[in-house]
């Protein structure tokens, strides 16, 4: 909600059930949403709770007052502000999706994840997981990809109210046998360029943890590398703050293998950190595109770490850099000294990013993008535990 109007009810009356929200607009009208009697509000109030404290979505705005899960705020951004909401799920979240359709029996993470669905289909958001059909093709093939869209269309077009039983905890599997949409044959496993850009960054930052540097050389090295040979990629510089950083960060999972015997899981789990990246960028992609447009981005991960990153890229760079905020927070993990060097470092390169995003670099995405996938491979195929 923009401006100063308040929830006052929620009411039945015959089979409707019947919203008001006063102090809305200049004139402070008391303005009605109806919807059908078997809307299930109450049960909405205890999930909003539930997803919140999971912190399983972050949002791309400011959320509304009343609480960024609770249901009359989509209510009435979208009743009277008339605004669309649109989910970005990682892969883990409808790979879950698709399992709870296909009959998995519950656990706290499916729960967890079908709350987020039915969340999505009680207030009528739409979900949007392309990049994580990409991801999936990629690291397995486009049949596998195609089959999981067939199973998530099904799980997206099931009953709103079994997604929230199941979420709840009141059943253990669906009760209505669901059935796979037909197959599509859609080519998901060619490279998104972002996803490159990112690749090429993971394997850098795998390069520097090898190459034996302080943490803090670390993580000024890569900002120059960026500087003086890549780009400038703010999701990309915000995880390394964290797996760079010294101090028990929440880095787990963050380039598995990295010193493994068989080089080639080094590089598995460098692209697994690119698909990370890939999710934080297409969302503030996304974001930055509706800006001034009636669209706002929810984006859903059980992932701790990406859901801390997710919500520090529009903390720290929402309204231009902030990099006093980034050295506040980034002292729970590194030196004070070293955190204030940090981020006065991204500060000036993001300075010179924005006067520069017209320059050929920017432009280009060919060989320089290849080169330094090239060169970041033979670097750590190269390492010798």
């Amino acid at each position: 909600m923009t401006g100063a109007p308040k929830f006052t009810r929620a009411r039945k009356s015959d089979d409707r059930l019947v919203f008001q929200f006063a102090g809305v607009g200049p004139e402070d009208m008391t303005v009605s949403v109806i919807l059908p009697g078997d809307f299930p509000h109450e049960d909405l109030l205890v999930l909003g709770p539930v997803l919140e404290d999971a912190g399983v979505l972050t949002p791309g705005y400011v959320p509304p007052p009343i609480g960024l899960c609770h249901s009359e705020g989509f209510l009435y951004e979208q009743s009277v502000e008339h605004r669309e909401t649109i989910l970005l799920p990682d892969r883990n979240i409808v790979s879950r999706w698709a399992r709870i359709a296909k009959g998995a029996p519950a656990d706290d993470a499916s729960r967890l994840a079908a709350g987020v669905l039915a969340l999505a289909q009680c207030l009528e958001i739409k979900v949007e997981p392309s990049v994580a059909f990409h991801e999936l093709a990629s690291g397995q093939s486009n049949e596998s990809a195609n089959d999981e869209i067939a199973w998530f269309r099904a799980a997206d077009n099931g009953v709103p109210r079994q997604w929230l039983d199941y979420a709840l905890g009141r059943i253990a599997t669906l009760p209505s046998a669901l059935h796979p949409h037909a197959l599509t044959n859609h080519d998901l496993a060619y490279p998104l360029r972002r996803w490159s850009r990112n690749y090429a960054v993971a394997l850098k930052i795998g390069q520097l943890e090898l190459d034996g540097l302080s943490p803090l050389h670390r993580m000024l090295g890569l900002l120059d590398w960026m500087e003086r040979e890549f780009i400038v990629a703010g999701p990309a510089a915000l995880m390394a703050c964290l797996y760079f950083a010294p101090h028990s960060p929440p880095r787990k999972g963050l380039l598995k293998q990295l010193k493994s015997a068989d080089r080639e899981r080094a590089l598995a789990g460098a692209r697994n950190v690119a698909w990370d990246i890939t999710y934080l960028s297409d969302f503030v992609r996304r974001v930055n595109e509706a800006e001034g447009k009636l669209i706002r981005y929810l984006f859903a991960t059980m992932d701790k770490s990406l859901q801390l990153l997710a919500a520090g890229l529009f903390e720290y760079g929402g309204d231009g850099f902030r990099p006093d905020i980034l050295q506040r927070d980034m002292a729970r993990w590194w030196p004070a000294a070293d955190a204030k060097a940090i981020s006065a470092r991204m500060d000036a390169l993001f300075v010179i990013a924005a006067a520069s995003v017209d320059s050929p670099r920017e432009r280009r995405d060919g060989d320089f993008v290849t080169d330094a996938i090239s060169r970041g491979e033979h670097s750590l195929r190269s390492f010798r535990p």
